[in-house]
């Protein structure tokens, strides 16, 4: 790093004519006498030091060959100007970061380039050629006479309605108009006039600008338009014809709507982007631009033939994107097409027939997209890449093929990136895959029909860093020249197969891990100690297999790790303390193991930066940790443990969360008020532990609640009239997904937990993208009070209520016939009286329903709509009702005389001796059954064990299925 007393030195190099001095240590003043003795310096850069003045020289200045000077970035007030008079032949200043008003009638007549961001007082610029300004707000008397002006550019400027409106002929030799994030008035090309010698106008950033096209169409010297992204709605203008000299269009972003016929005279037009907009038609137009080399219309509404016929005759033609749009199959040309194509994206939507007879023509492409075009092929198209040694990318994902997979003969050397998953490809990948496509880096073979064995060979390919294998059905174990040879890998995927054995052996050096997914197999054994060398895993996903042994201590040492994921295994053991050390944990998930003790106060160094945990279905005992405040989690899964003690304020704060599952636990004390503060919460799963008291009307705070399960609790006080719940009817991004970039893409592994649900008095386990859809109240089995709700009639996606085994009284609301879309409703064990309302025939998807045992009277529902489907199951237990379906008559009707008991005939039966004789045959079945067991040790053994079974599954069913209160 220089300093100031580098000027010093300068005397001897008299000749120099470039000097740059930027990012030094230059400060505070600079005398420009020290410049002097460089009489021939043509450029000179200060830029990036902390200079405050450059003091003018009292003999004269000697620099008048200097054309090129940089000061940005230093300390430099508004009196910077003054400095520089001296320099009359200066041509290019930037002066980036100067603030205050400056007056630029300080010589420096003969400037032709400026760069500044500054808030400035403007004086006469009348040889200005070169204007460029960034973060700045123009004021009304910014406009000078710039007849000389050829290139402006407004970077981040807001610009007012006075900036064009003096002379309508002041930038007459514009040639060049570049903003960025600037706004202008809407109408300034009507207020400045038609910039007739404008050949270049970029404006690729959102403004607040709803510009016309058609102002654009008397600009006859354009040769390059870019409005992406500028709110431009409407079609093409027709008038865009006049642009003949138009070589690059970008209509990008925006919402522009119609067909392509205003293009086609535009003949020199040799690159045209008009990707998401909302176009419609065909590609005729484009078959007359000769000239085009370049061509993106992806994530339109266009037709496009899966032929491409419109463009055989654009001979230079390089790069065609076209996905997104309606891709349809169309006679096949026989003739070949006149262009070689580099890049082609055709990616969704369609049926594509068999491959297109243009691609057997194509010997220079690049990369290939061909993805979610359902093709009628029953094999891999190997010869695109024998007709095209010098591709790269090939993607074909989603397109229904079929049959082996073929490797090119002869090898292909240049291929780096293949993705040909979610097809239908079967039999085994071929052993020599790793010889025939050696380079390459990135292999997505997932959801397929593979199976056999992974090929050795994969080894072989020194460059693979992703691959990704899952959703198959191969079986066997990870080779070990694979496990040994991959030692660039970074993400590797083999879940959902029917792997088995030990996950890695002892020669490893797959190193460079990143991501490792092997969930979802039939591994066994212990978590490798191999796996502590991978310094940089941030995923490691090893659930659903058959591990068993402890956690490991060594990954303690994974600084990099960010998703832990270890749930349904047959781990031991206690959570390592150190697992709260691990400073970038995010998601642990644990679930359905074996580990027991108590959660760890460690887990109170992660309140930062930890976003999902679960760890159900395990033996955890004691309470949570008081410090375990974690403010940003979003999902919280600790159901079917035996934690214990009143809820703490663990969850206070946490105001992302999304879902709070603590059921089948044995949590006591209130629900607390604080669970307002939860602004997200969708699923609050409560049920069957040890709450009292009443429902908090806090709960009525939270706008997001789909599913409320508050049952096997003891709640007491009434129903809260404000509750509600609502369907999400989407599951956005951060729900039970934990997001990574994956081949260029964001994707999403699958920590998706369910939720345990009663419906139909039956519990099911629903996935998230199920229960997005469902909302519903479970309150079942407590000892709520008081009559139910009619405001509950005001909730109008409610698909499931439980309010059974409670004590409540009163009618049953007649408004429940408002909620359409329920499918089941449980009033049962309850003292409910009044009529069934018949407006419940309204509900045509109700499919369970029961009122029974209560104290409702009148006649049942007739058997119309969905209450036809119900039996007396439905409706037993109230000896009011009447009608068919409880088998009692509604009509009054006069009793019949019983008779005495003198006129009691038994028929030809003697009933003493029947009850003599069954009594004796009974004792002598338990006396022989008894002088067996007696006699032989063996049987009496077996019979012992036997009663001993019948009567712990009975205790264990009765414990597991019959609820403690009310005969939950």
């Amino acid at each position: 790093m220089l300093n100031n007393s580098i000027f010093s030195s300068l005397g001897v190099l008299s000749n120099l004519k470039y000097l740059y001095l930027y990012h030094n240590k230059l400060k505070g003043r600079i005398h420009m006498k020290d410049l002097n003795s460089l009489r021939y310096l043509k450029e000179l850069d200060l830029s990036d030091n902390k200079v405050t003045e450059l003091v003018p020289s009292q003999a004269e200045l000697r620099l008048m060959n200097l054309r090129v000077v940089d000061l940005s970035d230093n300390l430099f007030n508004n009196t910077i100007l003054s400095s520089l008079a001296g320099l009359s032949n200066l041509k290019t200043l930037s002066l980036w970061n100067v603030r205050g008003p400056i007056d630029m009638n300080d010589g420096l007549r003969n400037l032709e380039e400026l760069h500044m961001s500054c808030y400035s007082e403007w004086q006469i610029l009348a040889n200005l050629v070169d204007l460029i300004l960034e973060d700045s707000s123009l004021p009304l008397n910014f406009i000078p006479t710039l007849s000389s002006l050829k290139y402006l550019h407004l970077s981040s400027c807001y610009v007012n309605d006075s900036f064009f409106m003096h002379e309508r002929q002041n930038l007459r030799n514009l040639e060049e108009l570049l903003l960025e994030y600037s706004s202008l008035p809407s109408n300034f090309i009507q207020v400045i006039g038609p910039l007739t010698s404008l050949k270049k106008f970029y404006s690729p950033l959102p403004r607040n600008v709803n510009q016309s096209l058609s102002d654009f169409c008397k600009m006859t010297n354009l040769r390059e338009l870019f409005i992406s992204g500028n709110n431009l709605k409407g079609s093409l203008p027709m008038c865009f014809s006049n642009l003949t000299s138009l070589e690059k269009l970008d209509l990008s972003f925006n919402d522009l709507s119609g067909n392509m016929s205003a293009l086609k005279s535009l003949a020199s037009l040799q690159r045209l982007d008009l990707s998401f907009n909302d176009l419609s038609g065909n590609m005729s137009a484009l078959k007359s631009l000769a000239s085009l080399q370049w061509l993106d219309l992806s994530y339109n509404k266009l037709q496009i033939p899966s032929s491409l016929g419109y463009l055989f005759n654009l001979s230079k033609l390089q790069y065609l994107s076209a996905s997104n749009n309606i891709i349809y199959v169309d006679e096949m040309h026989s003739v070949a097409p006149r262009f070689q194509l580099r890049v082609i994206s055709l990616s969704c939507c369609g049926n594509g027939g068999s491959f297109p007879q243009f691609l057997y023509h194509q010997h220079d492409l690049v990369d290939v997209t061909l993805s979610h075009i359902h093709f009628k092929v029953n094999q891999f198209p190997f010869w695109l890449l024998e007709n095209n040694t010098n591709l790269k990318r090939l993607h074909l994902v989603n397109c229904s093929l079929s049959g082996p997979f073929q490797v090119p003969f002869p090898s292909h050397l240049v291929l780096e990136d293949l993705d040909i998953s979610n097809n239908f490809f079967s039999g085994n990948i071929p052993t020599e895959i790793g010889a025939h496509l050696p380079s390459l880096s990135s292999l997505n073979m997932s959801k397929n029909d593979f199976n056999g064995s992974i090929p050795s060979s994969f080894g072989d390919m020194s460059s693979l860093q992703i691959l990704d294998l899952s959703n198959n059905q191969l079986f066997g174990g990870i080779p070990e020249h694979f496990a040994w040879g991959c030692s660039l890998l970074e993400i590797l995927a083999l879940s959902n197969n029917t792997l088995q054995g030990p996950i890695f052996s002892t020669n490893f050096s797959l190193m460079s891990l990143s991501q490792l997914q092997l969930n979802g197999n039939n591994f066994s054994g212990m978590i490798p100690n191999a796996l502590s060398n991978c310094s940089f895993l941030g995923t490691l996903d090893l659930s659903n297999n058959y591990l068993f042994g402890k956690i490991p201590s060594w990954i303690e040492s994974m600084y990099s790790l960010s998703t832990f994921d270890v749930s349904r295994n047959q781990l031991s053991g206690r959570i390592p303390q150190w697992m709260g050390n691990t400073s970038n944990l995010g998601q642990i998930d644990v679930a359905d193991n074996h580990l027991q003790g108590l959660i760890p106060r460690a887990f109170c160094n992660l309140n930062r930066q930890l976003q999902f945990l679960d760890l159900s279905m395990n033996n955890f005992s004691g309470i949570l940790p008081s410090c375990f405040k974690p403010s940003n989690i979003e999902e919280v899964y600790l159901s079917k443990n035996m934690l214990q003690g009143p809820l703490p304020n663990a969850f206070r704060k946490s105001s992302f969360l999304v879902t709070l599952d603590l059921s089948y636990n044995h949590f006591s004390g209130h629900i607390p008020n604080w669970i307002s503060n939860l602004s997200q919460l969708s699923y609050l799963l409560l049920k069957r532990n040890h709450f009292e008291g009443e429902i908090p009307i806090q709960l009525c705070k939270l706008p997001h609640l789909s599913l409320i399960d508050l049952s096997m609790n003891n709640l007491s006080g009434g129903i809260p009239s404000c509750l509600k719940v609502t369907a999400l009817n989407k599951v956005p991004d951060h729900y039970s997904w934990i997001s990574y970039n994956f081949f260029g893409e964001n994707r999403s592994i699958s920590i998706e937990e369910s939720i345990e649900y009663t419906i139909k008095s039956r519990s099911y386990t629903y996935k998230k993208r199920i229960l997005q859809y469902m909302s519903g109240i479970d309150l079942s089995c407590n000892k709520l009070t008081g009559e139910i709700p009619h405001e509950i009639k005001n909730i109008l996606m409610l698909y499931t209520l439980n309010l059974s085994h409670n004590s409540l009284i009163g009618p049953i609301p007649r408004e429940f016939s408002n909620l359409r879309d329920i499918e089941s409703l449980d009033l049962s064990y309850n003292n409910l009286t009044g009529n069934i309302p018949p407006e419940y025939a309204l509900l045509h998807f109700l499919q369970y329903f029961n009122v029974s045992y209560n104290n409702l009277s009148g006649k049942t529902p007739e058997k119309i709509g969905q209450l036809g489907t119900f039996d007396e199951s439905s409706y037993v237990g109230n000896p009011f009702l009447c009608g068919s379906l409880v088998g009692k008559n509604c009509s009054p009707i006069a009793p019949t005389k019983a008779p005495s008991d003198g006129a009691k005939d038994h028929g030809f039966i003697d009933m003493d001796a029947f009850y003599a004789s069954f009594f004796a045959c009974y004792i002598v079945v338990l006396l022989c059954i008894g002088a067996v067991l007696y006699i032989n040790p063996y049987w009496r053994q077996a019979w012992l064990y036997y009663v001993q079974m019948t009567i712990n599954s009975c205790y264990y069913f009765v414990m597991d299925n019959l609820p403690r209160n009310f005969g939950c």
